[in-house]
């Protein structure tokens, strides 16, 4: 065999070796959305992005609307760790232009990170 083929092929060994040693396991953590949606006298959706993209929907239900039940919302999604941009755009069901509540979070390794939307904050919508 000649040299060049050698050190050829020894090259495109060495390469293949080193692409599968770099396969990294991805680290991820977990965010949680909670919300307390259910202190304000109207019924409306809160959609939650991240980094742009929609993950779901915080919805209080028909049942405690009527029953007057104060039950957090929550919507989980696991993530790759590090800092993350969400957005909560919130859509009344009466018509009513949508509002956004934008910010950040961190998601840590093998842990749960808590964003709480708490709308006791927010007068102007009650």
């Amino acid at each position: 065999m000649k040299p060049e083929k050698f050190i050829g092929i020894m090259l495109i060994t060495l390469l293949l070796s080193c692409e599968m040693d770099e396969q990294v396991e991805q680290k991820i953590g977990e965010v949680s959305f909670e919300s307390n949606q259910s202190i304000l006298n109207s019924s409306f959706d809160v959609d939650i992005y991240i980094d742009g993209a929609k993950i779901g929907s915080l919805n209080e239900k028909e049942e405690e609307l009527k029953q007057s039940i104060s039950i957090k919302e929550r919507l989980q999604k696991k993530l790759n760790i590090g800092v993350h941009d969400f957005e909560a755009k919130i859509y009344s069901y009466d018509g009513e232009p949508g509002k956004s509540i934008k910010g950040k979070f961190i998601v840590n390794e093998n842990k749960t990170s808590e964003v709480f939307i708490d709308f006791k904050e927010y007068n102007s919508w009650n």
